[in-house]
């Protein structure tokens, strides 16, 4: 468990839906950061996988939560979590995340659940940089 949420696409600063507009009310900005992995372009919106000893990053946000079980409910059925993971569009999973100060915190993020076989990975790892 973690009350730090980890955001790497249109949950970010900077993006108008909702769902990012709950989740700025709801909790508080706490740095950006990276994790090992890589992020693809889904669609209209990114997905991550989390790879441990990949030297690639994933470029975010990250949120200390304070409604935390509301919130995360919430950013569940925007993330398209289901109870079958088989059937989820992402994963919340705790990963650790390195913030721009060096530091360490374990994070909840979205990790994408489908194939990426067909996918084009964002180069750079960060959405901000081919969205806005």
């Amino acid at each position: 468990m973690s009350e730090y949420l980890f955001t790497y696409g249109t949950l970010m600063k900077g993006f108008d839906n909702p769902f990012a507009r709950i989740l700025q009310d709801a909790s508080e900005y706490a740095g950006d950061g990276h994790f090992p992995g890589l992020l693809y372009l889904v669609s209209w919106y990114p997905g991550a996988v989390y790879l441990e000893q990949n030297p690639s990053k994933v470029y975010g946000e990250i949120y200390k939560l304070s409604e935390q079980k509301e919130l995360l409910k919430q950013l569940d059925e925007y993330e398209d979590v289901f109870e079958d993971e088989k059937e989820s569009l992402y994963l919340r999973k705790v990963v650790p995340v390195t913030r721009t100060d060096g530091k360490i915190i374990h994070c909840w993020a979205y990790l994408y659940n489908q194939q990426v076989h067909d996918l084009p990975v964002i180069p750079e790892g960060d959405f901000k940089k081919i969205s806005l």
